[in-house]
């Protein structure tokens, strides 16, 4: 079983966990995103994609006109995420899981993803 990675985003501990829901063999994958002082409430941000790996290796996407590969391993990128949910509002509830479209996210963040790679 994987850990939990620790980061600081504005200022605040959180944890994240990059995964893949196995559930029908269908390899969804999610980020779980657990704030350090609430460790019983979670954002769980679902990735709706057509090839569960690109998010792993990377998700070919565009962003301010430049090409970019999203990878959901790398901590920046979770960093952009957590900070958007902070602006937004959707932040961590106190108690239970909020679930949230992470493509979604990324596009409100800026990110421009080929249809071809959406479920």
């Amino acid at each position: 079983m994987r850990r939990f990675r620790k980061i600081i985003v504005d200022g605040v501990e959180y944890k994240w966990l990059f995964r893949y829901d196995d559930y029908d063999y269908c390899n969804a994958p999610y980020l779980l995103i657990i704030m350090k002082s609430t460790p019983k409430a979670a954002l769980r941000i679902n990735f709706p994609i057509a090839e569960h790996f690109l998010l792993n290796s990377g998700l070919p996407a565009a962003f301010q006109g430049k090409k970019v590969e999203i990878n959901l391993n790398q901590p920046s990128y979770v960093s952009q995420i957590i900070h958007h949910c902070r602006e937004t509002e959707n932040e961590i509830p106190q108690d239970g899981y909020k679930r949230l479209d992470g493509i979604e996210i990324l596009k409100q963040i800026g990110y421009e993803i080929p249809p071809i790679f959406l479920t």
